[in-house]
């Protein structure tokens, strides 16, 4: 009877499973293409936004790719205290694009690394202690800001593709609009044709298709893709030796604890498509993998990270909940983060083709906002009044890039951020109206 029962005990969990090697490459493969395009976004965009040269921004994509292998692996396999041991990946958070051109404009690159260098260290310090902090982050706040990022990010988008300043003669030439408006198009078309993995695959196949077309038309090169090292990494610290500005950091942390709302809720998210509880502890060890990561950025030019969640649906979709496919997607990450030609040539792709990816992107961001924003019940004056302000007041620094310049320079810093300032009037609103409806509907249920 003993050997009827012994199978049970030893069962692995389908997210320990271990597939054939063959299985697990193809599979890893799918979860580096839908994840690719969201990686090397990133760099570009704060690249370009930030005057970078070509070999520079090449240089980003390839550290960025690094890092993000090396956190993905940690999210699958594990170490010590770090990782939730689920198919989980991590890239470069878009939320974190606006503190790194603004504080990088103003104070320079070794100012926003020796900030994500603070950041990422308190975020690895404070994961344990983040659950006594989400009532801080309901649905209306949650979503608010998440919606706020997104708003303010596709002004970045659509500054690549028309151009930074408005007297230039250049300012939207026909062929920079038709290009993205191609792009665009493109995307629709591969996802309107395409099903499963390949229509979750249009934005990538939209960029390589924009990308040959501005190629061959004359926007953009890929005559310097061939200079340089195969093999290789930026130097640690090469913008320069960290240099440490309070409110650089304040604002920086204001864009983390919203990615640890989003990395706990992506955390719950991949528990429940895999059928395996995920608890306190479970988070802690997913947050302190993004926070290490964002504080190795301070040293080796990264970004801030965080754990992706587009791969969830991925899970969903093939059925397949083993973690050693995303573990392999980690090693294939690094792999290409140290070829560089693989970074020269994102860094090529014509910027009206990476800005048109931006705008769908970002726009997907602030359907994503919308969404959380439906579960609200604005029924309730004080809910619709939060997000009002929030959005309104948050949107102001994309539409008026100087309405702050009278500021005192440190609160110049943390205003010209709509996020930030968006989520701090988000959070104190919330917690002014919560405490008057606390006093007032004492017997009535809570709100959101």
């Amino acid at each position: 009877m003993t050997a009827e029962h012994s199978p049970e005990p030893v069962e692995a969990s389908p997210v320990d499973e271990r597939l054939p090697f063959t299985s697990m490459v193809l599979l890893a493969l799918q979860h580096a293409l839908v994840m690719y395009a969201g990686v090397i976004v990133v760099p570009i965009v704060v690249g370009t936004a930030l005057g970078l040269s070509a070999a520079e921004i090449a240089d980003l994509v390839s550290t960025d790719l690094v890092l993000a292998g090396v956190g993905t692996l940690l999210q699958a396999l594990g170490l010590w205290k770090f990782g939730i041991r689920m198919p989980l990946v991590v890239g470069a958070a878009s939320s974190g694009i606006v503190p790194m051109v603004l504080i990088g404009q103003d104070q320079g690159l070794p100012t926003v690394y020796g900030s994500l260098l603070v950041a990422g260290v308190i975020w690895v310090l404070v994961a344990p202690y983040f659950s006594k902090l989400l009532s801080l982050f309901p649905a209306v706040v949650t979503g608010t800001v998440i919606a706020l990022i997104g708003l303010t990010l596709i002004p970045v988008g659509v500054r690549l593709i028309a151009g930074s300043d408005p007297g230039d003669p250049d300012y939207g030439r026909l062929s920079h609009l038709a290009l993205a408006g191609f792009t665009m198009a493109s995307m629709v078309v591969f996802r309107r044709l395409f099903r499963g993995i390949a229509g979750q695959l249009s934005i990538l196949l939209a960029l390589v298709a924009g990308a040959i077309v501005g190629w061959s038309t004359g926007v953009g090169s890929l005559a310097h893709t061939g200079a340089g090292p195969i093999v290789g990494m930026m130097s640690p610290m090469h913008f320069g030796a960290l240099q440490f500005h309070l409110p650089s950091i304040l604002l920086f942390l204001v864009i983390v604890f919203v990615l640890m709302v989003e990395g706990a809720g992506q955390g719950l998210a991949v528990g429940e498509v895999v059928g395996k509880p995920v608890g306190p502890d479970d988070i802690a060890r997913l947050l302190r993998v993004d926070g290490l990561m964002t504080a190795s950025s301070g040293v080796f030019n990264g970004f801030v990270y965080t754990t992706f969640g587009q791969n969830i649906g991925l899970i969903a979709l093939t059925r397949v909940r083993s973690r050693y496919p995303v573990a392999l997607v980690g090693v294939l990450l690094l792999v290409l983060g140290i070829v560089q030609p693989v970074g020269r040539v994102a860094a090529a792709i014509p910027e009206p083709v990476i800005g048109a990816a931006a705008v769908v992107t970002f726009g997907a961001l602030t359907v994503s906002g919308i969404r959380i924003l439906s579960r609200v019940d604005f029924d309730r004056s004080s809910n619709l009044m939060l997000v009002m302000l929030s959005l309104g007041i948050g949107v102001i620094p994309a539409y008026a890039p100087r309405f702050y310049q009278q500021l005192p320079t440190m609160a110049e810093v943390f205003f010209k951020s709509g996020v930030a300032t968006g989520t701090v009037l988000a959070v104190v609103l919330n917690l002014v109206f919560h405490a008057r409806r606390r006093d007032r509907d004492a017997t009535r249920r809570p709100a959101d």
